[in-house]
């Protein structure tokens, strides 16, 4: 694993990615700024990376932790909701949006069931960009292989994805196999990512 540093790192756009070690892997944290302020994306494992990786993080990114207007919970995986409860000792007043809900600002929170049976995303209109967390595993990563609470919704997930055409790229919470990438730029990339996630659940 390379190794991994208390910055946000530029995506596209104005995304942003995080990288906190989990287990042999890392999990993602993104910032994303809008006009009415920045959201976030997930909060990694433990308290622990609060204080060591998000905190840091965002203070050498120029914001504080009650700068942040909302939190996106992927979904209620370990790796992506663990330390909330300590975001909000320090901020408990981030808005927290856990289901699909109205489009705010440029973003869409997107339903990507499968996975986690309450699974979401944020679509970013600006760039037409997916951040899918978890709602799209390929292969899986390294000892996580792919896997469904409910086989199919992800089917369901998949197609609507394929449907939608204003998805031009993908943004992963880790690093999937086949790609060994946290993201794919390009419409014809996210197709291809789609029908490989349909392969690799079904086996």
């Amino acid at each position: 694993m390379k190794t991994i540093k208390e910055r946000f790192e530029k995506v596209i756009g104005e995304i942003y990615r995080l990288k906190i070690p989990f287990d042999t892997v890392y999990t993602s944290v993104f910032l994303i700024e809008s006009r009415s302020g920045a959201v976030l994306v997930d909060c990694a494992t433990t308290d622990a990376d609060v204080e060591g990786y998000i905190l840091p993080a965002l203070e050498n990114f120029g914001h504080k932790i009650t700068d942040i207007r909302a939190i996106v919970i992927t979904h209620n995986h370990g790796d992506h909701v663990g330390g909330l409860s300590r975001i909000l000792h320090h901020a408990p007043n981030i808005e927290v949006i856990r289901k699909a809900c109205t489009p705010f600002d440029e973003f869409e929170v997107y339903p990507l069931y499968g996975h986690a049976r309450e699974m979401i995303g944020l679509f970013d209109s600006r760039t037409g960009t997916l951040i899918s967390g978890d709602g799209l595993q390929g292969a899986g990563v390294d000892k996580y292989r792919a896997c469904a609470e409910d086989k199919a919704a992800y089917y369901e997930t998949l197609e609507r994805v394929k449907q939608d055409e204003r998805i031009e790229n993908l943004v992963f919470s880790h690093a999937y196999e086949p790609w060994y990438e946290d993201h794919l730029f390009g419409r014809d990339k996210v197709l291809d990512c789609l029908t490989k996630c349909k392969k690799y659940i079904g086996e």
